[in-house]
């Protein structure tokens, strides 16, 4: 009898968790979504008659950790085992490229790739993952892994030609890491002129980081830095 009432009791506990972890998921899922009134502040600071262009985008990184899954921000200190995904989405129809920069300075593509195929329009408020199936796994070597981010109204060629490289070397970007820096590199540049406004919040109860970029232009590309520590 009080093996039974145990299993009774497990079973009870499983369905809670599960029941939890799916409410936990639409509410990410509900939170990461654009409202239609939503318009960051940076776009007053570029152009005050509202006419800039802003690209927006909410991150927020699906942790799961000893079976227990959890939403936390991209900062959060990680362990060995953990698994992660990122959750993201945008508040206009654009272009993303996902990259993952090792402590080697070696340079991944994560998205799009060779089987996700080189289709990566994204739509607005369309809730997509890193990876696109499955997850992550932190090893057991500690360190910093650095992941880029490129979102662009408009096609890029440089980023096109890294994505086509990967393709063809395992994920891997060498000949076009350079190109990927030059568009870092100008992009900061803008940013420290004002050209560009730039600007991310953290909400540390939902788990998801906003950031923001305010232009005049369709062809300014919004980079995003996520730097994932890893104790």
């Amino acid at each position: 009898m009080k093996h039974g009432k145990f299993l009774s009791f497990l079973t009870l506990a499983c369905v809670f968790t599960l029941t939890a972890a799916v409410a936990d998921a639409k509410r990410t899922n509900r939170d990461l979504v654009f409202e239609d009134d939503e318009r960051p502040a940076v776009a007053a600071k570029v152009d005050s008659s509202g006419n800039a262009i802003v690209v927006s985008m909410k991150t927020a990184v699906e942790l799961v950790r000893n079976g227990h899954k959890s939403t936390v921000l991209p900062n959060h200190a990680f362990r060995s085992g953990d698994k992660v995904k990122f959750k993201y989405t945008v508040n206009t129809d654009c272009y993303a490229y996902w990259f993952l920069k090792g402590s080697s300075g070696s340079l991944y593509m994560l998205f799009p790739n060779k089987l996700t195929g080189r289709d990566n329009l994204i739509k607005k408020n369309q809730v997509c993952t890193i990876p696109v199936k499955g997850s992550f796994k932190f090893d057991n070597n500690p360190g910093k892994e650095e992941v880029l981010v490129f979102l662009t109204k408009e096609r890029v060629p440089e980023l096109d030609e890294a994505s086509l490289e990967a393709t063809e070397n395992k994920g891997q970007v060498r000949n076009c890491a350079a190109d990927l820096n030059g568009i870092q590199e100008n992009n900061e540049s803008r940013r420290t002129s004002r050209d560009l406004v730039f600007e991310e919040e953290e909400d540390t109860q939902s788990g998801i980081k906003t950031s923001s970029q305010a232009s005049s232009s369709p062809d300014d590309v919004l980079v995003v830095y996520y730097a994932l520590d890893h104790n």
